[in-house]
């Protein structure tokens, strides 16, 4: 999706997952099962145990930017193909992916507690975010000129980016009001409390405390400190907002991006998952056990 100021072109196409953009098309299957692709796929990956599983694995298409439904059985995900960029939603059990009605040309969504996903359409030329049933239907457009929504956990608030400024701002969706958060950032994420909010610069992971309204309270606080060169983004919370995972390519000087968490209370991040020599991207947390995340796949043989 387009990033703003000081994001020069690499950072615009990590802080998508690495998808291209593309001109929307319709999908030429209701649905489409696992089979082997040689490109991203969704992994879930188990924090307990260390296995990563494969959840999709769509022919011709690479997969990106999941978010857990609310009970942690589907996942809604990016599926991005050399002439699509739209939305679909994977059970993680089965393996099955379908087409979200409504969700084409969609990007970065998020699942609602109260039963709505939200999206951008940037990637087709339409910086604005969108809600839709999360069993499809007609998309409602929420605001104009913003990218990165994601719901705070009482499901009447959006944290998003403003593409006239590169503000994060929080929405009232009952109401309208808005707050701005910080003065420029990416990849917001509201914790599960409903008390903070996560985002990047680009390269470092911030948060800050906000009320009950999304309003800030106090000053953005910094954690994570590598450099220019290092890119940290797409935070998410663990459900007991105690750490946020990211992915990074800190600890390298090839841009091999993995996982990592880093506490919230301040430390050194640690590696939390991560492919050797292929990139894993868009980290989300369910719970605080379960994380997906785009994955490279290689053909098979």
């Amino acid at each position: 999706m387009p990033r703003l100021a000081l994001i020069v072109l690499p950072l615009m196409f990590l802080a998508c997952g690495r998808e291209p953009a593309a001109p929307v098309a319709t999908p030429t299957a209701d649905v489409v099962v696992r089979v082997p692709t040689g490109g991203y796929d969704i992994y879930v990956y188990d924090v307990r145990s260390g296995a990563a599983i494969q959840a999709t694995a769509i022919s011709e298409a690479g997969e990106f930017n999941p978010s857990f439904s609310t009970n942690g059985k589907a996942i809604v995900h990016d599926v991005v193909s050399l002439f699509s960029h739209d939305l679909y939603v994977t059970d993680v059990e089965t393996g099955v992916s379908a087409p979200l009605a409504g969700g084409d040309g969609g990007n970065d969504a998020d699942w609602s507690p109260v039963g709505l996903i939200a999206f951008d359409r940037a990637p087709v030329g339409d910086a604005s975010v969108y809600v839709v049933p999360a069993s499809g239907g007609t998309r409602t457009l929420v605001r104009a000129n913003a990218v990165d929504p994601e719901w705070g956990p009482d499901g009447n608030h959006l944290v998003v980016v403003d593409t006239d400024d590169g503000s994060v701002r929080t929405i009232d969706l009952l109401s309208g009001a808005d707050h701005v958060v910080a003065a420029f950032g990416l990849n917001p994420a509201w914790s599960r409390n409903g008390r903070r909010i996560a985002y990047s610069d680009g390269n470092s992971i911030f948060f800050i405390a906000v009320d009950a309204a999304g309003a800030p309270v106090g000053a953005p606080v910094q954690l994570t400190f590598d450099g220019a060169s290092v890119f940290n983004q797409q935070p998410s919370w663990s459900n007991n907002g105690e750490t946020i995972v990211f992915h990074s390519n800190r600890g390298n000087a090839v841009f091999d991006f993995d996982l990592w968490v880093v506490p919230v209370s301040g430390g050194e991040p640690a590696l939390l998952a991560g492919t050797v020599g292929e990139g894993d991207f868009d980290p989300a947390y369910y719970g605080k056990k379960l994380v997906a995340f785009a994955g490279f796949t290689p053909p098979s043989p």
